[in-house]
């Protein structure tokens, strides 16, 4: 069932269809998975791509391609004042060993992007739909995350958290703003591919730590619905965790995993190990505990 966004005590807004909507990275799991979902639903798509040559696919099911790069706001700027609203799903993904320069990377490529993005929207009178993240929030242990929980982000949340905090400013001085913080994203490809489904074929896959963490997860196809329905029916300021029903400890999806995958359950890496691996950083926000509720979203 598609999460429907609706903010406590607002009316709800207009419906907004068979809108342009401009997704930025749309080459990526979740921006691909928009763009198939919103064009399913009748709307058109411009979809900004690093690389027209990766992106086939998308002009196949009907999307118009954009070439840009995060990091040159001249080669997407005036593409909002050719659309209804915007879909910011881009996020700059370093190769190897997440480090922390690589972090800091990532969180400039998405400010700067965020920042030209918010400018256009506001000056053009369009839609924002900003990706946040659940890794916003830091650790909590077995608390209830909801939207009302102040920011003590984890290393891979800092970034988001800020463009957050700016955007609300925005949102204060008249942008149409609707945030969405995704859980983990699990389904045929992404992270969840590389980083289970691969590492559990060839055998390396491993519980970080004694696995007590909560993980906020959601289907990409649920969080692609989620999107559409911001987009449609969010009141102006709206922020929604986009999370399944009932969060996972971290060793209960492990398990999950190979259990679906009927291959024998792993071990487990200490999380000082699993840092030199992938990187601090990442192992770090990997294994904070985030107990979100769907309140507001209500994915189930």
């Amino acid at each position: 069932m598609p999460p429907v966004p609706q903010a406590a005590g607002d009316p709800p807004a207009a419906p907004l269809r068979s809108a342009h909507v401009l997704v930025t990275g749309a080459t990526g799991f979740v921006g691909g998975a928009v763009v198939r979902a919103l064009l399913a639903r009748g709307h058109d798509v411009t979809a900004l791509v690093r690389s027209p040559e990766r992106a086939g696919a998308l002009a196949d099911h009907g999307a118009r391609l954009l070439t840009g790069d995060m990091l040159q706001p001249e080669s997407y700027r005036d593409a909002v004042d050719h659309v209804d609203a915007v879909i910011h799903a881009a996020q700059s993904t370093p190769s190897g060993r997440m480090t922390a320069t690589k972090v800091r990377q990532i969180q400039h490529a998405d400010h700067v992007m965020t920042v030209t993005l918010a400018s256009a929207c506001a000056a053009a009178g369009k839609r924002l739909v900003y990706t946040s993240g659940y890794f916003n929030y830091g650790d909590r242990g077995d608390d209830w995350i909801t939207t009302e929980t102040p920011f003590e982000p984890s290393p891979l949340g800092v970034g988001h958290a800020a463009e957050v905090q700016a955007l609300r400013r925005d949102a204060a001085s008249g942008l149409d703003l609707v945030v969405v913080a995704p859980g983990f994203v699990y389904g045929p490809g992404g992270l969840f591919k590389s980083a289970f489904w691969d590492q559990a074929r060839r055998g390396r896959l491993r519980c970080i730590g004694d696995g007590h963490s909560y993980w906020s997860c959601v289907h990409i196809d649920d969080l692609a619905n989620g999107y559409c329905a911001a987009l449609e029916r969010a009141p102006a300021g709206g922020e929604y965790n986009l999370v399944d029903d009932a969060p996972l400890r971290l060793r209960e999806f492990v398990d999950l995993v190979t259990d679906a995958m009927q291959s024998k359950r792993v071990g487990t890496i200490p999380p000082a190990i699993m840092g030199l691996i992938i990187g601090k950083p990442l192992v770090q926000s990997l294994v904070t505990s985030c107990r979100v509720a769907n309140t507001e979203a209500q994915i189930g």
